[in-house]
């Protein structure tokens, strides 16, 4: 009984050590789902950085917004 007990756990060891190393982790797969919507987003701030303005009628310039934006007009 011991002996069986041992080769079935070297077996899933040594067949979850292969599978561990053959497939990629989660995190490196991306859902088709997951890159449409993070495409769409990239689109979406693109049309958005496009068309708007300051209110000086200059392009926007990209980078984070100062703190005194809320003041502006």
């Amino acid at each position: 009984m011991w002996n069986a007990t041992l080769w079935t756990l070297i077996a899933c060891a040594s067949l979850c050590t292969a599978g561990s190393i053959l497939v990629p982790p989660y995190q490196c797969r991306m859902w088709r789902v997951d890159s449409d919507e993070l495409r769409r987003r990239r689109l979406m701030v693109a049309v958005l950085k496009k068309n708007t303005r300051t209110p000086e009628g200059d392009p926007a310039v990209e980078g984070p917004p100062s703190p005194d934006a809320h003041l502006v007009g």
